[in-house]
């Protein structure tokens, strides 16, 4: 009888590992599922004034990341390590595009963005545009952004808070936030731009 039942707790728990790791890895994939070539056609305005147009984002590595100037800590700090992996590139950051296209047109004019971003690092290229076509690019890359109860202009913005590395075919290859290292951003892109 012991012998049955402990039997039977070993095939009941085989099979509860079995199933546990079969969840896991479709969670894996499921969170992994490559976002692909972004062929979406799109044109945005830089801090500069000029237009930028999705097919830059063809010949070379990309850095893409969606925040907005006004905020407070999340997007500074993650400016700063983009900055800083740039910096650590040395000559090779020219051969990134480095993208912060904002959540907040409204406040984010070119002026502000060059303003703002002019602290971090040259590299870095500022897009805004209108409304609904940067909601549409957020659509692409899964992006939520949510504006929070505020008042007038003074008002914060809840997002996703994910930097996005593409290779130079515009595939998404990787992607990490804050929490990573200038070391690790740096091994990433090196590795894209390695990369035929």
């Amino acid at each position: 009888m012991a012998v049955c039942l402990r039997r039977k707790y070993l095939i009941g728990s085989a099979a509860f590992l079995v199933f546990a790791g079969l969840g896991l890895w479709a969670l894996f994939l499921f969170l992994h599922k490559p976002i692909g070539v972004i062929d979406r056609p799109f044109k945005l305005t830089d801090a500069e004034g000029r237009v930028f147009d999705s097919k830059e984002l063809q010949g070379k590595p990309s850095l893409v990341y969606f925040g907005f100037t006004h905020c407070p800590d999340i997007c500074p700090t993650t400016l700063f390590l983009l900055a800083q992996a740039l910096k650590k590139l040395g000559p090779d950051a020219s051969r990134i595009n480095a993208l912060f296209i904002t959540v907040d047109p409204d406040r984010d004019t070119p002026e502000q963005l060059k303003t703002s971003l002019a602290a971090y690092d040259p590299h870095l290229r500022g897009l805004t545009g209108d409304p609904a076509q940067l909601a549409s690019i957020r659509d692409i890359y899964g992006i939520e952004a949510n504006i929070l109860p505020g008042t007038g202009k003074n008002y914060n913005i809840d997002h996703t808070d994910t930097v996005f590395v593409l290779d130079k075919n515009g595939r998404v290859q990787s992607s990490f936030d804050l929490h990573a290292s200038s070391d690790e951003v740096v091994a990433l892109l090196e590795t894209v731009m390695q990369a035929r």
